[in-house]
């Protein structure tokens, strides 16, 4: 679609406090999948999470992209209901340290995840045959597996990030679709942030823009929506990423 939904304009209201997902669960490519929005929609989009998992805010933001573009949402359990503990953060001690290594090295491997999304998305596309376009975004560690899958021979149309996580620029570089990136004030270093933004943008399709007031995880599991300028930047940041699929899928 070459023009931006007028839904896009507006997100529904957030609730700040004990969110009840709107979406059912279904299974695909041997992980169970949190589905909201129409099944016949023509749009569609794989949400990946963050390290925490399926938290109220993330399936939330899930939620809000779904109703403003009227478009299927999916957001797979990678970690088959054992995401990392928020009590871990900050990994402020080495026991807190060795649990959030092995965690990364084994259960959320980014190359093996990379490639369970591949499979997924190849499913999905047979599971919901109305869908004509698809897209992907992802949450910190979520948005290292959508830019890995989008590259050359991506199923994907457009895909995205917020608060992105181990930024390496030839990533960025190696995009072969329009691609929305949402930093926080400290997704790393900030040579390497602008040396990411600077890859992206080279293609004038990318959006690029930081949330200088936000931390890193603003739009998913460590999103405080009880925080007035948290609550700003969480719906102005879904907005964007509506604004700029409806655009593009």
């Amino acid at each position: 679609m070459a023009e931006v939904d007028k839904a896009c304009c507006s997100l529904p209201a957030v609730t700040t406090h004990d969110y009840k997902p709107n979406g059912t669960y279904t299974k695909l490519a041997g992980l169970d999948v949190y589905q909201t929005g129409p099944p016949n929609s023509t749009r569609a989009l794989i949400a990946v999470y963050d390290v925490f998992g399926s938290t109220p805010q993330t399936l939330q933001g899930a939620d809000l992209l779904s109703h403003s573009l009227d478009a299927l949402v999916l957001v797979p359990d990678f970690f088959k209901g054992k995401p990392l503990p928020l009590s871990l953060y900050p990994p402020d001690t080495d026991e807190k340290k060795k649990i959030a290594g092995e965690f990364m090295q084994g259960t959320a491997n980014i190359d093996v995840n990379s490639k369970t999304l591949g499979k997924m998305v190849v499913e999905a596309k047979g599971a919901y045959g109305d869908v004509k376009c698809w897209g992907c975004y992802g949450l910190c560690w979520g948005g290292k597996l959508a830019v890995l899958n989008s590259g050359a021979g991506t199923e994907f149309k457009a895909a995205g990030t917020a608060h992105p996580g181990r930024l390496v620029k030839e990533d960025a570089e190696k995009l072969t679709i329009p691609f929305i990136c949402l930093f926080s004030k400290e997704d790393g270093t900030p040579e390497l942030m602008q040396e990411y933004g600077q890859a992206l943008e080279k293609n004038d399709e990318n959006v690029v823009e930081k949330y200088g007031s936000m931390h890193h995880g603003w739009m998913g599991a460590r999103a405080n929506l009880g925080d007035k300028e948290n609550l700003k930047e969480f719906e102005r940041g879904y907005t964007q990423l509506a604004g700029f699929f409806s655009k593009h899928l």
